[in-house]
C-alpha cells in the first residue's frame, strides 16, 4: 500500500499549532508502526520541517520536494494546481491513497481514493473566515465551501471527536455514515522535566503561575477571557501578598505588528496587569512539560475546538486544568477537567483563586484525569488511522 501525504503544514505557520502537531505526530506514528506501507511526504524546497531529521532513519519513506516554499494564505488554491498536484500525479501508482491532514491547502478528491482529516467546523459555525476584513472574510468564506465541497467526493472522512463528526454532518448530512471515524489525538510530549529558569522570571517559583498555551488569536479561542479570568482573581487576592504570573506561551503573542495582538497587549495594559503577564515567545519542544508541571493551574477557554492538543498536555503533566464548559471538551475529559463558563471572567476568576489556596482540594481529580490522559495516545490514533487505509484499499 502506498499512502501520499501532503506534510507541509510542519513547514509553514501552521507547524507549531494544532494543525500542524497533529500532521507531525501521526506521520511520525504511521511510518514506525506500520513499516510495510510506503509512504511519499510532500515538502517544500529549502525549509525546514518539524518531522526532520527524524523521518530520515525510516526506509519506508520518500521525500518529495515540490518547490518553492508558499505560506498557508489566501493563495493555496493557485499553489496546489501548480505545485501540489502535478507531484501527486507524478509520484502516484494504482495503489495510491492520498491522505489529506489539511483540507485548505487543497486535495484530489476526483483523481485518487482520498481520505480526509477534519479538524473542527469552527470558521463555518461562528461565520470567522478571516479576521482582516469582511471582504477577506468572505473572499475566504467562498474558497472555504469551494475546497471542502469536494469532501463529498473523498472515500473516507475522519475526525478527531464525535462532536467534529457531528457538526461536520450537519453540513453534508448526504455523506455516508459508514465511510467516517472518530481517532482522537495523543499528547507529542515526553515526561521529562528541564531547565526553564531562562525562559520564566527567576522569582517564579516564590510567586508561582497560571499558565496558557496558545497558537492562535482568533476570538474562539478566547484569549481575552484568559487575560478578563486572570484580572479576577488577582481581584481575589489579598493586596500585601506577592501576584502570581500569568505566563502566555506562544510566539503569536510577541509579533505586535498584527492587529489583533496590539489589541490583545492594549487589553492587558487596560486591566492594568501588564508587569505580571510574561511572554515567553516561541518555546522548545522539550520545554513544555516543565512550564506546565511547575504551574499551579492551566487555562484554556476555546469556545470551540474539535479536540484539545493543549489540555491534554496540561492534564498529562497533572496540572489542574481549566476549560470552557465545551460539547468537546465534556467528550474528550469527561468530569476529570475543573469546568467554566469561559465567557464568565469572574466564574473563571473564582475558580483559579481557589485551586490557588485550596490545591490540594483537586488532587484527586488531578490523578485521575491523568490516567485518563494516558488512553488518548498517537500510536492508537496512528491504528486507527491506517485501519481506514486498509479499508478504503479494499473497498476501491
Amino acid at each position: 500500500m502506498h499512502i501520499i501525504i501532503d506534510a507541509t503544514t510542519t513547514q509553514d505557520q501552521l507547524s507549531y499549532a494544532g494543525i500542524g502537531q497533529y500532521t507531525k505526530s501521526i506521520i511520525l506514528a504511521l511510518v514506525k508502526q506500520y513499516p510495510d506501507t510506503q509512504y511519499s511526504l510532500m515538502l517544500f524546497d529549502n525549509k525546514v520541517s518539524t518531522i526532520e531529521p527524524e523521518i530520515y532513519k525510516y526506509k519506508n519513506v520518500k521525500i518529495e520536494r515540490i518547490g518553492k516554499y508558499r505560506l498557508n494564505d489566501y493563495k493555496n488554491d493557485l499553489y496546489y494546481y501548480t505545485q501540489i498536484l502535478p507531484a501527486i500525479n507524478r509520484i502516484k501508482q494504482k495503489d495510491s491513497i492520498y491522505y489529506c491532514p489539511y483540507f485548505w491547502r487543497n486535495y484530489p478528491a476526483y483523481t485518487i481514493p482520498t481520505v480526509l482529516f477534519v479538524h473542527d467546523m469552527n470558521l463555518p459555525m461562528f461565520n470567522m473566515y478571516s479576521q482582516q476584513s469582511k471582504l477577506h472574510n468572505l473572499f475566504r468564506k467562498i474558497q472555504y465551501w469551494f475546497t471542502l465541497n469536494k469532501s463529498m467526493k473523498c472515500k473516507h472522512i475522519i475526525t478527531n471527536s464525535q462532536t467534529s463528526l457531528n457538526d461536520y454532518l450537519k453540513y453534508y448530512p448526504n455523506y455516508p455514515k459508514t465511510n467516517t471515524s472518530v481517532s482522537y489525538l495523543g499528547a507529542d510530549m515526553e515526561e521529562k522535566e528541564a531547565n526553564i529558569s531562562e525562559v520564566l522570571p527567576k522569582d517564579y517559583k516564590e510567586r508561582k503561575y497560571v499558565i496558557y498555551l496558545g497558537g492562535a488569536l482568533n476570538w474562539t479561542k478566547n484569549t481575552k477571557g484568559v487575560i478578563k479570568g486572570y484580572a479576577e482573581f488577582l481581584k481575589h487576592l489579598d493586596p500585601k501578598q506577592k501576584q502570581p504570573y500569568l505566563v502566555i506561551s506562544g510566539k503569536v503573542f510577541k509579533d505586535e505588528n498584527k492587529k489583533e495582538v496590539k489589541e490583545f497587549h492594549k487589553l492587558i495594559s487596560k486591566l492594568k496587569i501588564k508587569d505580571n503577564v510574561i511572554f515567553t515567545g516561541f518555546y522548545k519542544d522539550e520545554e513544555k512539560y516543565s512550564l506546565l508541571k511547575n504551574s499551579f493551574a492551566f487555562m484554556h477557554l476555546a469556545l470551540y475546538e474539535g479536540f484539545g492538543i493543549s489540555p491534554l498536555e496540561a492534564i498529562r503533566a497533572k496540572t489542574p486544568t481549566i476549560i470552557h464548559e465545551s460539547n468537546v471538551y465534556k467528550e474528550v475529559f469527561k468530569d476529570l477537567a475543573i469546568f467554566v463558563n469561559g465567557k464568565d471572567e469572574k466564574e473563571v476568576g473564582k475558580t483559579l483563586y481557589d485551586i490557588y489556596m485550596n490545591p490540594d482540594r483537586y488532587k484527586e481529580k488531578v490523578e485521575k484525569a491523568y490516567i485518563l490522559s494516558q488512553k488518548y495516545s498517537w500510536e492508537e490514533t496512528a491504528k486507527k488511522t491506517h485501519e481506514v487505509f486498509e479499508k478504503v484499499k479494499k473497498n476501491y
